[in-house]
């Protein structure tokens, strides 16, 4: 599900922002890997999802869960019959790879997890040990065991190309293709990867051609992929409802920051103008999860639970947060206050469930930082102190990039008017309620700047 591989990858992400581990990013990489090869249109949008079912390669009409996923102990070792050099007990390419993916002759599902016996004798392949372990197993290097899987996972990927492939869901859903924008453009930031910062801009490109009527100021809910290959409209169209506007916001603002584009910043900022048209609940606060106007709708409900995905309430908390420190909008952040406050009883009572309503109370509680960079966006010491801002796990910041564009968004923040470069070298700035720091121009003093809660600020 398109869902679950967008906060997936942020999730992977932001562990590698917190330990450091290249593993976490080598993950975050392989899962928008997957997207964009198999849920990706080429008009930049992503599709729903695929079957978890699909029609065996050994034959039969009837399809079977995992079928196209899952391998036998006996296909992996006819696959990967070489003998690595080195390694101890003779081992085979195959001998390291099945150690690794923990696959067992006789099928590595146990049978309480296959009711209807469709994974019996098959290994699902999941990492069991680290690359550092299997080498010491094997008595071979880090190196050697790293370019044996990649070799061992390219020649199965050429063979899992032959099987039938699972019913793709060829939907693409506002919502669910917000969170990808977000997934695309955080992972693009932190690894500095153009390949995915462009991808996340074309899915922008995309969320605003096909599923915005500039005309009617209002999103389309859906649209698909016709059987001519190109992008249709759900007939007749359905409205986007809150969850469409509150992640396609966050990932605009993603994006914003990884890009620094002031076109996506801008754009939701009338995204959220018209969501509170739309869904805001002038008497008891919060959103609406539908047009409270619409007669069709027999309940006004405001989801309060983050499951599978958060609620919209509680990304909507953040991104009004957000947004009153980019636009200077006080409004914004007083409805982030009613918002909270709507659903202080279950706050209190049950934070568990919504932890993400819980992050934007926590950023309420200790002001977001504002990191303000001055400098030339392609330029190589501007590059330098965004990579540095990036590196970091900063769950409570917004960052911009000043511009001499009188017609930005930032432009209407009066505090950033004094905030210039040093010496005509990109500069930072921290700042707090746009209280600011003294300007850094080297990005290891950033570093220790951004890490230290408790460096005095001098108003600007």
């Amino acid at each position: 599900m398109l869902y679950d591989q967008a906060q997936l990858a942020v999730a992977y992400i932001t562990a590698f922002q917190v330990s450091g581990e290249q593993f976490y990013a080598d993950v975050a990489k392989d899962i928008l890997l997957y997207v964009s090869r198999d849920l990706s249109d080429k008009s930049g949008g992503f599709y729903s999802a695929e079957d978890a079912d699909s029609v065996p390669a050994s034959g039969g009409q009837e399809k079977r869960e995992g079928a196209f996923c899952v391998w036998m102990a006996s296909e992996i070792r006819e696959l990967l019959p070489d003998m690595v050099e080195g390694a101890t007990d003779s081992a085979t390419q195959a001998d390291i790879f099945m150690h690794h993916y923990g696959v067992k002759e006789q099928g590595n599902v146990e049978p309480e997890q296959d009711p209807h016996g469709e994974l019996r004798g098959q290994n699902v392949l999941i990492v069991r040990y680290s690359v550092e372990l299997t080498a010491a197993r094997f008595g071979i290097t880090v190196e050697k065991v790293s370019k044996c899987l990649a070799s061992a996972r390219a020649k199965m990927a050429e063979v899992r190309k032959t099987r039938p492939c699972p019913h793709l869901d060829s939907k693409m859903l506002t919502s669910w293709n917000g969170l990808m924008l977000s997934a695309f453009a955080c992972v693009g930031a932190v690894l500095g990867d153009k390949a995915l910062l462009e991808r996340a801009v074309q899915a922008g490109n995309f969320l605003k051609e096909y599923l915005w009527d500039a005309e009617k100021q209002t999103l389309l809910r859906s649209c698909y992929r016709g059987d001519q290959m190109e992008v249709q409209q759900i007939s007749p169209p359905i409205s986007g409802f809150l969850d469409d506007y509150t992640f396609l916001i966050c990932g605009l603002l993603d994006l914003y920051e990884a890009s620094l584009q002031t076109e996506w910043l801008q754009w939701a900022e009338e995204l959220q103008f018209r969501q509170d048209v739309l869904f805001w609940d002038d008497l008891g606060g919060g959103y609406f999860c539908c047009d409270p106007r619409d007669s069709k709708v027999l309940l006004q409900l405001k989801e309060d639970q983050d499951g599978a995905e958060p609620s919209a309430n509680s990304v909507s908390a953040f991104n009004l947060l957000r947004l009153s420190n980019y636009t200077g909008r006080q409004e914004w952040l007083q409805k982030s206050q009613q918002l909270l406050t709507a659903f202080s009883d279950r706050l209190t009572r049950v934070p568990i469930a919504l932890p993400e309503m819980v992050r934007a109370l926590m950023a309420q509680h200790y002001t977001l930082k504002q990191i303000v960079i001055c400098g030339q966006r392609d330029a190589s010491d501007t590059a330098a102190l965004l990579a540095t801002v990036n590196s970091l796990f900063l769950p409570f910041k917004v960052l911009m990039l000043k511009e001499e564009n009188p017609d930005s968004v930032l432009s209407r923040l009066p505090s950033l008017a004094s905030l210039t470069q040093l010496d005509g070298i990109a500069t930072a700035y921290v700042c707090q309620n746009f209280t600011c720091s003294l300007p850094v121009t080297n990005p290891q003093e950033l570093r220790r700047l951004l890490l230290d809660g408790t460096t005095d600020m001098q108003t600007k």
